[in-house]
């Protein structure tokens, strides 16, 4: 399976985080892809994530995907790379893992950066087949002036 992308549909498999404990919910959803390769070639288009794994962000443009920050695709990345340890068991010795977003969409006035860090690692959860970590999240109403969830990221 080397070469070829390997996608989710969002449309097919859902994969999305949806947290509704309040007033207001944070829901993601997005399609990313995955190949596995030999050799990356030019790392320097790649954001490592862990070792022989790696990130490209492909995002479609609008409307077909929402932009991403930095900061966010960071997140996302962080994701990845707390589950890590999960997704190299696929990998054989000589072999990198090159995992792409191509396409995510939420609602701007209901969203957490955290929540990016939550979606990949659902993600990977569900496309690579390994139990979903429990990520304890609970909602403040006294934060902000509509609340904020407050996620738990300790026990992965």
């Amino acid at each position: 399976m080397t070469g070829d992308w390997i996608w989710g549909n969002i449309y097919g498999r859902k994969v999305n985080i949806n947290f509704f404990q309040s007033q207001w919910g944070i829901v993601i959803w997005l399609e990313a892809g995955w190949k596995i390769v030999s050799d990356t070639g030019d790392k320097g288009k790649y954001m490592e994530v862990a070792d022989h794994i790696y990130f490209q962000p492909m995002l479609l443009s609008y409307p077909d995907s929402q932009n991403l920050t930095a900061d966010e695709l960071q997140y996302f990345c962080d994701g990845l790379k707390l589950i890590s340890e999960y997704i190299c068991k696929l990998l054989q010795e000589d072999s990198c893992l090159i995992i792409a977003l191509r396409c995510i969409q939420f609602s701007d006035c209901h969203i957490q950066i955290e929540g990016f860090k939550a979606s990949a690692i659902q993600w990977a959860s569900e496309t690579f087949d390994f139990p979903m970590p429990t990520i304890e999240t609970h909602f403040d109403r006294l934060r902000f002036r509509n609340g904020m969830y407050i996620f738990d990221f300790s026990s992965i």
